[in-house]
């Protein structure tokens, strides 16, 4: 799941049998990524998106309350102060 959205934004990353090759210094584009209602992977998708270019859409999202109450709160707040 990690390795998929990674790929999705743009990152070229290989899997190995100890863990995940990535290769840096790309940029990042916008992706539409499936959180499978996984509160981990929706926070990352979304940090993610905030240095993206582009537009980035997280489904199923809800899974995040879980974790971490007022999340989009404080994405909504990283997103004014990028602009």
């Amino acid at each position: 799941m990690i390795t998929r959205n990674l790929r999705l934004f743009g990152v070229p990353v290989e899997e190995r049998p100890d863990g995940l090759a990535i290769e840096g210094g790309r940029t990042l584009v916008g992706a539409e990524v499936e959180s499978d209602g996984d509160h981990r992977i929706a926070m990352s998708a979304a940090i993610l998106g905030l240095l993206a270019r582009g537009k980035t859409m997280v489904k199923d999202t809800a899974c995040i309350e879980t974790s971490y109450p007022g999340f989009a709160r404080q994405i909504g707040l990283l997103q004014e102060v990028g602009r």
